[in-house]
């Protein structure tokens, strides 16, 4: 979850008490593979090699199939690293998990990649990947993403991605946000995981804006910020 906001939970806001799912809260494009192309997937994977990747299979699925392995995938501007270490700062959130001081990963790839396609022209990120735990069943993964400019101006929030990388990481030390219980949702929990040491990632996925298969929306963070002052359970403070 962005840390940009001053407040975590709002990003929990978008069903109503009756489960019911907000519009803005999107599901991930319907994708089937064949075995043929799961099979060269599996073959990319084995030889750590992304251009071994099928044509017309998108980076994003790729990234959705290892997450469905088993592997965790941390998103990132930066190209080249050869070991991921957590950043000792504050993260002022409530919960103590989000406090950890450590490497944070997603177990889905669309929201690792929020981060890596997340350009210096970004001021402000409002993202959101979870479930919702509704008469004994796990919800499919609803996501959203919100991006607000430094610069006046930007009519697409496309244009305010830029190309990025997603590390693959063994999920070996990792922990998972627990569950826990929404005051109108119920129980949810975010596909988030941290691991307080310095993690060795496998593999590194180069990916651009195009490869991203969801609606990017624009906001005014000045206006977020007072809306989420007031109304901490409003996220995402939509017109």
């Amino acid at each position: 979850m962005d840390l940009s906001s001053p407040v975590c939970l709002g990003y929990f806001a978008g069903l109503g008490y009756a489960g019911r799912m907000r519009p803005w809260m999107l599901s991930a494009p319907f994708a089937e593979l064949s075995k043929a192309a799961e099979q060269a997937l599996a073959a990319a994977w084995a030889a750590r090699d992304v251009s071994l990747l099928p044509q017309g299979v998108p980076h994003w699925l790729f990234l959705q199939w290892l997450a469905g392995q088993g592997y965790l995938l941390h998103g990132s501007q930066k190209g080249g690293l050869t070991v991921l270490i957590g950043q000792p700062k504050r993260y002022h959130q409530p919960d103590e998990f989000s406090n950890t001081i450590g490497v944070y990963a997603a177990s889905d790839g669309l929201w690792a990649m929020m981060y890596a396609l997340r350009g210096p022209a970004v001021r402000q990120q409002n993202d959101m990947a979870l479930r919702v735990r509704r008469e004994g069943q796990w919800s499919e993964m609803r996501y959203f993403l919100s991006v607000a400019p430094r610069v006046p101006g930007v009519t697409d929030g496309r244009d305010l991605l830029a190309p990025g990388f997603v590390y693959v990481l063994d999920g070996t030390g990792f922990s998972p946000s627990p569950p826990y219980q929404h005051g109108g949702l119920g129980c949810v929990q975010e596909a988030h995981w941290v691991n307080p040491n310095p993690v060795t990632p496998l593999l590194c996925v180069p990916v651009t804006p195009a490869d991203f298969p969801l609606p990017v929306r624009l906001h005014d963070a000045a206006r977020v910020d007072a809306l989420s002052a007031s109304d901490p359970w409003g996220f995402p403070w939509l017109e």
